[in-house]
C-alpha cells in the first residue's frame, strides 16, 4: 500500500486477543505473545507449504475499528453469544479479551507496547443473529494517537468498488481491494471481497470516499483440504472467480462475503 491516506486509516484498526494469550511485564511496560502459532501450524489453519503467509504468526481472531475516542466496532459474534443481544453489558468475550493495534508483519510479538493494547469495558450494543451481526463496544480508556474512522451517511449502492483491511485467519494486518458490491439486502450487502475468518469485524471501505460502508461478518468457505508431496494432509485457500462463482468448494448456504451496513450502529453513536 502506497496511498498515505489508506495507511493512516490502517492505524485505527485492531485485532482481538484473548487475555490468556499474552503476558504483561510491568517493569518493561510491554506485552509478549509467546505461543502465537504460524498460519501453517496445526493450532492455526495448517496451510500447505506453498501457501502465502504460511510463516506469519496468527495472534488475533477478530478485527475491530475505531469510531470514537474510546469506541470500537466489530462483528457481533466476536463479543456476543450466538442468537443473543447485549446492551450496556460486560459479556464473557468482552471480559476475556483485549484489542491490539499496530499488529503488522513488522510486529515483534515478544515486545508489544502495552499502550497498543486496550481492554473491553462493556458492550454498548451488540447483536449476534442469523442476519443482523454487529457490536459497538467501549474500550477501557481513550485511544491515543489514532483517529476514529469516518462512516458513510447512506447505504452503499450496487457495483460500488470497495476494499477491506483486517486480520484474515488471525494474520498481521492485510489490505485487499479490487472488490465490489453485487447484492444488497435489508441488513447487509454481499461482495466478492477476499476475506477469511479473523476478518470478522473488519471495516469495509468505499474505494472512492474512503468512508466505512460496513462491517465484515461472514462469508464462503475459506480453505479446502489438500495434501503435501509426502501425503501429509494440509489446507489451501478456496479460490473462486471474480464473480464469486466456480469455487473449489461451494457453500450452499451463502454467496460471497456479507457485510453489515454501518448505518445499524449510528443510533448507538
Amino acid at each position: 500500500v502506497t496511498n498515505d491516506k489508506i495507511k493512516l486509516l490502517s492505524k485505527s484498526i485492531a485485532g482481538r486477543v484473548f487475555n490468556f494469550s499474552f503476558n504483561k511485564d510491568e517493569e518493561k511496560n510491554n506485552i509478549s505473545f509467546d505461543e502465537a502459532p504460524t498460519l501453517s501450524s496445526p493450532m492455526s489453519a495448517k496451510v500447505c507449504s506453498d501457501q502465502r503467509f504460511k510463516d506469519q504468526k496468527t495472534a488475533v481472531d477478530c478485527t475491530g475499528f475505531l469510531v470514537g475516542e474510546d469506541l470500537l466496532v466489530t462483528a457481533g459474534h466476536c463479543v456476543v453469544d450466538n442468537g443473543q443481544t447485549a446492551e450496556d453489558e460486560i459479556t464473557r468475550d468482552c471480559a476475556g479479551s483485549s484489542w491490539l493495534f499496530e499488529y503488522t508483519s513488522e510486529s515483534d510479538l515478544n515486545n508489544v507496547n502495552v499502550d497498543d493494547v486496550y481492554g473491553c469495558k462493556k458492550v454498548i450494543l451488540g447483536k449476534n443473529h442469523e442476519v443482523v451481526d454487529f457490536a459497538l463496544i467501549q474500550l477501557d480508556r481513550k485511544v491515543v494517537g489514532r483517529k476514529p474512522l469516518k462512516i458513510a451517511e447512506k447505504n452503499i449502492s450496487l457495483a460500488q468498488k470497495i476494499f477491506v483491511m483486517g486480520h484474515p485467519s488471525g494474520l498481521p494486518l492485510k489490505y485487499a481491494d479490487g472488490a465490489r458490491v453485487f447484492e444488497t439486502e435489508e441488513a447487509y450487502f454481499a461482495t466478492n471481497l477476499d476475506t477469511f475468518g479473523g476478518n470478522s469485524g473488519s471495516p469495509v471501505f468505499n474505494a472512492d470516499t474512503l468512508e466505512v460502508e460496513g462491517i465484515l461478518v461472514r462469508g464462503d468457505t475459506d480453505y479446502v483440504v489438500s495434501f503435501e508431496d509426502n501425503g501429509e494432509r494440509c489446507r489451501k485457500v478456496n479460490t473462486c472467480d471474480n464473480e464469486r462463482e466456480n469455487c473449489q468448494e461451494e457453500d450452499p448456504n451463502i454467496l460471497g462475503e456479507h457485510v453489515t451496513y454501518i448505518s445499524l450502529i449510528k443510533d448507538s453513536l
